[in-house]
């Protein structure tokens, strides 16, 4: 498991396993929660808009909202990290704060190991 950036990031992801009741294994979804519960707009944007917890799918349309260039583009790499949706690392990455950056790597992480 990576590291937290906050013990609010840890009891989101917790949460949103816990909600989606997902497996121990599926480290798919786990690095999709991982990275939508470590930055406050993601997590408060109305998870309901990302991610169906019903149907356990994604929500691609979510990314016609209106949202920061930022949150696209770390909500597309987190669908990313779940299914393989496309995004270049060029265009995942370029423009990202330092702390989003350090948690889409940690993101990354946890999906590879």
């Amino acid at each position: 498991m990576c590291e937290f950036i906050s013990k609010t990031h840890e009891k989101r992801f917790f949460e949103l396993l816990a909600r989606d009741n997902t497996r121990k294994e599926d480290i798919e979804r786990q690095s999709l929660f991982y990275l939508l519960s470590g930055i406050d707009c993601l997590y408060k944007l109305n998870i309901e808009e990302i991610y169906d917890f019903s149907e356990h799918t994604i929500k691609p349309e979510c990314l016609q909202l209106q949202l920061t260039r930022e949150e696209r583009k770390l909500i597309a790499l987190a669908f990313n990290l779940y299914n393989n949706f496309s995004i270049t690392p060029l265009e995942a990455f370029h423009g990202l704060s330092k702390e989003a950056f350090d948690l889409a790597v940690s993101a990354i992480a946890l999906r590879c190991f």
